[in-house]
């Protein structure tokens, strides 16, 4: 895997407003449609230069076969989200014409508590005409084939799944969030995200989950909603996260947080049997 490190995949798009409006839809807002030259909310860069496949290009998973990115891992086969680092440099508006220029960073071997496991690291650059407005950093597991998951029902918590981590803080706010199915649709469907894991029950279940994973960056997309009510006029210079125990929509789950000394949020995710799945941190400008 190590031959693509340093391949660069570029995208055009434009900031336009439909897929703006979609999402705030899907988060309950009643707004009217957001106007040119309206700044994008933190992490809604993910609506655009997203990769458009024809079915023949994707796999059973409905993730794509080759993506011109990643290579693929015959022996690991199984690819998720671990984690994700991301600097905000500048706001992104609607009616920007936006590059982003996508690169393989690094590859990883690793021994969990399951067997081995590769980490792969991605970095997205997305830019402007003004320029450089969000790095992103993408931490991808690449797994070998298993039956049910670390976590799931019938099976202990062992596997190539990173440890589920304890409570960072004390929570000074919670709010429970319902992962419904239309919420979870809207979002696959306005990210264009593929994976069946997401919206395919039988397939989940086929595979041994108790039920749809729920995405983590729309649980990202949530958290940054709770700081926005939280804290009205907060600007987010960085935000990064780190999957533990996968949340799936069997259940609600609860978002809480606290503000730590600086003006930084600290936040994560409490699942419907009280295991603590994402772990983030949201640092002010």
């Amino acid at each position: 895997m190590n031959e693509a490190v340093g391949r660069i995949v570029t995208a055009a798009d434009v900031v336009t407003a439909a897929p703006v409006a979609a999402l705030m839809a899907a988060f309950g807002h009643d707004d009217p449609a957001p106007a040119d030259g309206e700044a994008l909310p933190p992490l809604w860069h993910g609506l655009f230069c997203t990769a458009k496949l024809p079915p023949s290009r994707l796999g059973e998973d409905g993730l794509a076969k080759d993506e011109g990115l990643l290579p693929a891992a015959a022996d690991f086969p199984d690819r998720l989200f671990g984690g994700a680092r991301y600097r905000f440099d500048r706001p992104l508006r609607i009616g920007d014409r936006i590059v982003k220029e996508s690169e393989v960073m690094s590859f990883a071997r690793k021994e969990g508590r399951g067997g081995p496991f590769i980490v792969g690291l991605v970095q997205h650059r997305i830019a402007s005409e003004d320029g450089v407005a969000v790095v992103e950093e993408n931490d991808i597991l690449f797994r070998p084939a298993a039956g049910k998951p670390a976590g799931s029902p019938g099976r202990s918590s062992g596997g190539n799944a990173p440890a589920a981590p304890t409570a960072p803080g004390t929570a000074e706010w919670s709010s429970r969030i319902t992962p419904d199915p239309v919420l979870m649709f809207r979002h696959s469907a306005v990210t264009f995200n593929n994976h069946r894991i997401h919206y395919d029950r039988d397939y989940a279940r086929a595979r041994g989950y108790p039920g749809l994973l729920v995405q983590g960056t729309l649980i990202a997309r949530l958290m940054m909603e709770e700081v926005a009510r939280k804290a009205p006029g907060f600007e987010a210079a960085a935000f990064s996260f780190r999957s533990g125990r996968p949340v799936y929509d069997d259940g609600d789950f609860t978002i809480c947080g606290e503000r730590l000394d600086g003006g930084a949020f600290r936040m994560w995710t409490v699942d419907a049997r009280d295991d603590i799945g994402m772990v983030a941190t949201v640092e002010p400008r």
